[in-house]
């Protein structure tokens, strides 16, 4: 005998955690990419080096023009084109076919990716300016496809238990980690700069495509869709109960109930935690890595291994993307501020708080050789790197606590994947003004 009710489904099995698993492999390629961009920092440094003086220590050389502006140029570059995409999908992604989306974002992705590599095997010295330009139009058309692609994903996975939305950004951050793990190990291997990019950019490839196979595999899976399709309760529920029957991959009744989010109810009822996730990435790329990157090392012997090479990857990168992947699983045991309005408050005060960052790390031993309007407070290593720890631990706190609880404040699974858009769409809109500020930033040194 049939006891199903008419409007109710039951839940499928996650097999072995595997959505899970895939959705935190799909995290680590939205943004492992960027991160090889980013991470390869010494690489950028030579191409726009001053090719007519390289006889003195890097600590004594005034960087060039090229140089000093590279940092907000990819800023810039990076965060246009990726907030008006996301712009657009938050505003009419729910209309769009996803599958095909993302798919065809991952394949641009992975052929600029092969372009790069192969630029690194190319002498720019004579033609630097022209090298930055067709640099910088390729960020512009890479993060069109990341913006399709992480949006795409997050307003999928934002209809899902906030467990996979965890797996998601702690993915996002353990890219990060990766992307600079392999660079220093490939600069311990005793390579330079450029071989080390070389196959830094290399591993990005290989990586994107497993991420379109596993991409493939999962959009394919029963419970993937289940959810995908908007298949979710409507009644009030425990969100730690589901999770964990999903976990335990239990079979319950659960009844379906569809509607056409309303864009501008959806934007009202999450608009505090529109505005903390705002502020908290504008503060984050206002320095980070434009500023941080040109930190120079006063604690060993100048021209040393430490300070000419490790540095800058381990104390701005490294630590950066480790503080940022421990933020965001602290996020996941904490759970607080939850979603609530009071919650909501509570993360906008966080936010607020991390404004603070930007004079600290102004004034810390950066560019020590190019200032102008203001002075080193800071010269020790240990305030640069205590800073940078708690930077990044509470950028990826915030993130994960604004990702996960800022669409569970909506009921329904269409309004909680387009809250997910709205919030990934706000967090890049931060990030791009915040990378026009670090213009501002680099003219006050």
């Amino acid at each position: 005998m049939n006891t199903e009710k008419p409007g109710e489904v039951k839940v499928p099995k996650d097999p072995y955690m595997s959505v899970y698993l895939i959705v935190y492999w799909l995290g680590i390629g939205t943004l492992m990419p960027w991160n090889f961009f980013l991470a390869v920092n010494g690489y950028w440094m030579v191409k726009f080096r001053d090719v007519n003086n390289e006889t003195l220590a890097d600590s004594e050389t005034k960087m060039t023009d090229l140089q000093m502006s590279w940092g907000p140029y990819l800023s810039m570059a990076a965060m246009i084109p990726n907030v008006t995409m996301l712009l657009v999908n938050a505003v009419i992604g729910h209309r769009m076919k996803v599958k095909p989306l993302l798919i065809s974002s991952l394949v641009v992705i992975i052929v600029i990716f092969v372009f790069t590599d192969i630029m690194t095997q190319v002498n720019t010295d004579t033609w630097q300016t022209a090298f930055m330009i067709v640099t910088l139009f390729t960020v512009v058309i890479f993060n069109i496809m990341v913006a399709f692609l992480q949006g795409g994903l997050m307003g999928t996975i934002g209809k899902f238990p906030s467990a996979y939305m965890g797996a998601l950004v702690q993915g996002q951050a353990l890219g990060g980690i990766i992307a600079v793990g392999v660079n220093i190990m490939m600069l311990a291997f005793g390579m330079d700069d450029v071989s080390a990019a070389f196959y830094d950019f290399m591993v990005a490839v290989a990586y994107l495509f497993t991420a379109l196979v596993a991409y493939l595999f999962v959009s394919k899976t029963e419970f993937f869709l289940f959810y995908a399709e908007g298949a979710q309760p409507t009644k009030e529920s425990n969100q730690h109960e589901i999770d964990q029957l999903i976990e335990d991959g239990n079979n319950t009744q659960m009844t379906v109930e569809r509607k056409k989010p309303n864009f501008l109810t959806v934007a009202y009822t999450i608009r505090v935690w529109i505005v903390a996730v705002f502020i908290s990435f504008m503060c984050t790329l206002s320095v980070f890595p434009s500023i941080t990157q040109l930190a120079f090392s006063t604690g060993y012997e100048e021209g040393s291994a430490w300070s000419r090479r490790y540095f800058v990857p381990v104390g701005c990168f490294l630590i950066f993307n480790v503080g940022d992947f421990l933020g965001r699983i602290l996020a996941s045991w904490v759970k607080w501020p939850g979603p609530t309005v009071r919650g909501s408050i509570a993360a906008l005060l966080i936010s607020l708080s991390r404004l603070a960052f930007i004079p600290l790390f102004m004034i810390c031993n950066v560019s020590p050789q190019n200032r102008s309007v203001t002075s080193v407070v800071f010269e020790s290593d240990t305030a640069y790197l205590i800073l940078m720890v708690l930077f990044s631990v509470s950028n990826g706190y915030m993130g994960n606590i604004c990702l996960s609880f800022a669409p569970k404040m909506l009921r329904t699974p269409e309004e909680q994947g387009q809250a997910a858009s709205l919030i990934v769409f706000f967090l890049v809109f931060g990030l791009a003004i915040g990378s026009a500020l670090s213009n501002v930033c680099i003219s006050l040194l």
